[in-house]
């Protein structure tokens, strides 16, 4: 089955409304019937799917400005569609009024008949005429109104995020959070030189700038790349990583005659990082519970020329002594957290979080960060990070840590790459362009300061 622009849209948003289902496993399986449409084709389609995402609340008080039904009584393909086309109308210059509207009509008719897709055409034309007279909520008078309409910002998270940022940071950090991010390429060092790729790319015609912070990074300006077409990648030259990713394995600063275990590796961005930081040398044991993730790790390992990984599925929290050899000189414990620090670039994320989610995941982490720990060596380095700014994931996770885990301090991250910081490693989309992310970097006390120390395997 072949899918146009718009069908190939609506599938890929109807498929990611469920909570079960992440917006990259709703975009990667109706990847195949998007093979035959031309790659701006493809980038429309991408485009509509993150920006009804992205602006979703603000695309519904449109609605509910010009639709005689309320939108609880709107079918979800009804819904989908009249957010897909106001985004057209309201956020995409080059595509006409009346081309948005006609494709929206006939995409529901096919679906669902006339009578709905005279309802959708008198919904659009209306809005179009009358988008003059749509009223918002001013920022000075109505604060959270705005955020939660205009930034579209669930109001659950609205309200934290006042709270704690303060009325000019927060609006500084929604208009943020709904642009679209860079694209940002980690340099393969062990292949070649930043400034060399970086050399490469522009010489190939494309758009690039360094990063500020990280050594081995290289933003590509230019919207709708796509990767595998960039001179370079069948060679392994780079991999993609936002930057505040790469300056967490910086800060763990694995070295070439060292052990390392990564807990929760996922697809390896990070693992593949501490890699190419080692030279090539030492160990990287890579753990997960996926092991489809650790497959496209080492897909991913091989495209990049690494041989100093192996892959291990396996659930830190039901693991035994006997699954690991020896303690580790560095752990990473890069935990499953909320993600509410990568909204930009995981825009449904925003949709399917609640606060007891928050509570959840910070349960989940207390667990793996302390399991993690016992696999540290005495003097060695324990990492632990996630790509959210919630206390509750971030500080008092931590915190809880240390007051369990005397054999454990907390080894300030100070200055790190220019950039400071205080005790931890925090970063923020707005005023950084990097994604959101927290790091602490934890030292387990040597055996001969530590009398009280817990028993490694119990502890």
């Amino acid at each position: 089955m072949t899918l146009n622009t718009r069908e190939a849209a609506l599938k890929i948003l109807l498929q990611s409304a469920d909570n079960r289902t992440t917006l990259d496993r709703s975009l990667d399986s109706v990847s195949p019937e998007l093979a035959h449409l031309s790659q701006p084709d493809k980038n429309l389609c991408h485009a509509i799917v993150f920006g009804v995402l992205r602006h979703r609340n603000f695309l519904d008080h449109i609605i509910r400005s010009f639709s005689r039904i309320p939108l609880s009584r709107m079918d979800l393909p009804v819904l989908t569609v009249l957010r897909m086309a106001l985004f057209q109308l309201r956020f995409l210059d080059r595509i006409p009024d009346f081309a948005a509207i006609d494709t929206s009509v006939n995409l529901i008719k096919t679906r669902n008949g006339k009578k709905t897709a005279g309802f959708v055409n008198g919904v659009l034309r209306n809005a179009v005429r009358r988008f003059h007279t749509m009223a918002l909520p001013d920022p000075h008078t109505d604060l959270m109104g705005h955020i939660t309409i205009v930034h579209s910002i669930p109001e659950w998270l609205a309200k934290r995020w006042v709270d704690r940022y303060g009325p000019d940071q927060i609006l500084e950090l929604c208009r943020t959070i709904n642009q679209v991010p860079p694209l940002t390429l980690r340099t393969n060092t062990l292949k070649i030189t930043r400034s060399a790729l970086s050399d490469t790319l522009k010489v190939a015609g494309h758009s690039v700038q360094l990063t500020p912070l990280s050594p081995d990074g290289i933003y590509s300006m230019e919207s709708g790349t796509r990767i595998e077409a960039l001179p370079g990648f069948e060679q392994g030259l780079f991999a993609v990583q936002d930057e505040a990713a790469q300056l967490v394995s910086l800060i763990l600063d694995p070295k070439p005659d060292q052990t390392v275990l990564d807990a929760c590796a996922g697809l390896g961005g990070k693992t593949l990082h501490m890699a190419q930081i080692m030279g090539g040398q030492g160990q990287i044991i890579a753990m997960d519970t996926d092991p489809d993730k650790l497959s496209l790790l080492e897909i991913e390992a091989r495209r990049l020329g690494i041989g100093n990984i192996e892959c291990r599925a396996l659930d830190l929290m039901k693991a035994e002594p006997s699954d690991f050899p020896h303690f580790f000189d560095r752990v990473l414990v890069d935990a499953p957290c909320t993600g509410l620090g990568v909204l930009r670039r995981n825009p449904d994320t925003k949709w399917k979080r609640t606060f007891q989610d928050i509570q959840r995941m910070a349960g989940r982490q207390r667990k793996l960060l302390n399991a993690a720990a016992n696999r540290v060596k005495p003097g060695g380095i324990l990492l632990y990070a996630v790509c959210s700014g919630e206390p509750e994931e971030n500080e008092q996770v931590v915190t809880a840590f240390l007051e369990k885990r005397k054999d454990y301090a907390l080894s300030p991250i100070q200055d790190c790459f220019g950039l400071p910081m205080d005790r931890y490693f925090k970063t923020f989309p707005n005023g950084m362009n990097m994604d959101g992310f927290f790091a602490a970097r934890l030292k387990r006390r040597d055996r001969t300061n530590q009398p009280h120390e817990p028993d490694p395997e119990n502890g």
